[in-house]
């Protein structure tokens, strides 16, 4: 798997929801998830931000990442 120091917040819970998805023995909970993953689906792009460290245009989660790094 992919270090999660890499990965967005929204890209973590897709991947723990389709984990979930394919683990469990329960037809209700599968179905649950899939609905779960198409709502995900459904969400609209998160916008990118001007980082005011580096004048990157990124994620507003790279942005924080940045900001505490340097601290």
């Amino acid at each position: 798997m992919t270090d999660d120091t890499t990965l967005t917040a929204r890209e973590r819970l897709r991947i723990h929801i389709r984990e979930t998805r394919h683990t469990s023995d329960s037809l209700i909970v599968e179905a649950q998830l899939e609905a779960a993953l198409d709502a995900w689906n459904d969400l609209p792009p998160t916008p990118l931000q001007e980082c005011p460290v580096c004048g990157k245009v990124v994620l507003p989660e790279r942005i924080l990442q940045h900001q505490y790094n340097r601290l």
